[in-house]
């Protein structure tokens, strides 16, 4: 499978605000506009920049959503055991590991409200696979 200019993957900036899509625009080359673009969309606009790399704007949308969807899971997880965001960034990988490790089968056999209850990270890490991997 040839790769296309269309299809060929680049940097998108997405602009969000509360898990809201606010704009998606192609990274600026250099790191000065890109700064000038974190300041004026952080502080002057109040929105969260995510910088993604995704073949269009509907990619980098989704890649920037799971993004977000997966910080907020790590700084509730933070703030739920009291950890620092290093502690609970290795605790996010680990489970990460675990849940790529698993078979489809094993994945959906761990996937219950038990697991979402009692450990949403763990639960957030298996979703993720079971999206990226089946």
């Amino acid at each position: 499978m040839s790769l296309t200019p269309e299809k060929t993957p680049r940097s998108f900036t997405v602009l969000m605000q509360d898990g809201t899509v606010h704009d998606v625009l192609p990274t600026p080359d250099t790191q000065e506009d890109r700064d000038l673009l974190y300041f004026d969309a952080y502080w002057g606009d109040c929105l969260d920049l995510f910088e993604v790399t995704a073949a269009d704007a509907d990619a980098a949308r989704v890649r920037a959503v799971a993004a977000h969807e997966r910080t907020i899971a790590i700084e509730d997880y933070m703030n739920r055991v009291g950890i620092s965001h290093q502690a609970a960034w290795t605790a996010y990988r680990d489970c990460h590991a675990w849940a790529r490790a698993l078979t489809p089968e094993g994945r959906a056999s761990w996937h219950t409200n038990i697991l979402k209850s009692y450990a949403p990270l763990k639960h957030f890490a298996l979703i993720e696979a079971m999206r990226d991997l089946g």
